[in-house]
Order: structure tokens, then sequence, then C-alpha cells
């Protein structure tokens, strides 16, 4: 069964963009931004189908 003070205590925030920015290396984010052309790509030709 679904404990919610359990759930509660392993919950960590997620980073903010500006922060998931800093934390990035330059060669990263375009690693990044490749992935997520790929994907929409591929979404795009799947809903083509």
């Amino acid at each position: 069964m679904f404990n919610f003070k359990d759930e509660l205590s392993r919950y960590q925030p997620i980073m903010e963009i500006d922060q998931i920015e800093d934390a990035l290396q330059p060669s990263q984010m375009q690693d990044l931004l490749d992935i997520l052309q790929h994907i929409a790509k591929d979404k795009k030709q799947t809903s083509q189908d």
C-alpha cells in the first residue's frame, strides 16, 4: 500500500531551469538539445503514420 510519509521523506525537488543551465557544460547542453530534437522528430513522424 502507498505510504505517504515514506514517499514524502524520499522527495527530492527537481532543479529549476536556470540551475540546470548552470550545472551543464555547453557541450552537454548541445547534446541535450540534439536528443530533444531527435525525440520531437520521431514523435512527428509517428503521428503522421
